[in-house]
């Protein structure tokens, strides 16, 4: 039987973070959410989750999502970030990818196209596992 994989979705629209944390639980996932980017970093650190999601813009955090990201994989440079946000922010897609980030989408995020990300992303990883 296949490990169910755990997913961390940040976003400090709590109405998206548990909208996705609730549908991805649906397709499988053990999927958690968090609205702020020192709670996210802290539940990662104790959760260890191989799928973090995460916004660009965390509103009043201490940190936003680009160094949400940069920390996480600092601590874990395979667990697979995908960054979303509602600004085209060049800087933040470049700061994204040059951090790792496996995807970058833009809000209104489209919950089928979500799925897809994360689906893929648990492929890699379990691709990952069988080598």
């Amino acid at each position: 039987m296949e490990k169910v994989l755990k997913v961390l979705v940040v976003d400090d629209e709590n109405g998206v973070a548990d909208y996705m944390q609730r549908i991805l639980a649906l397709k499988g996932y053990d999927a958690f959410m968090e609205t702020d980017g020192i709670y996210a970093f802290n539940f990662f650190k104790s959760q260890r989750p191989e799928i973090v999601l995460i916004d660009v813009d965390l509103g009043y955090s201490e940190i936003n999502g680009i160094e949400l990201l940069r920390r996480i994989k600092e601590i874990n440079k395979d667990t697979i970030c995908i960054m979303f946000t509602r600004i085209t922010d060049e800087d933040s897609v470049a700061k994204a990818k040059e951090y790792g980030a496996l995807h970058y989408l833009y809000k209104p995020l489209d919950t089928q196209k979500v799925v897809d990300v994360v689906n893929e992303a648990a492929n890699l990883i379990r691709e990952h596992k069988e080598l």
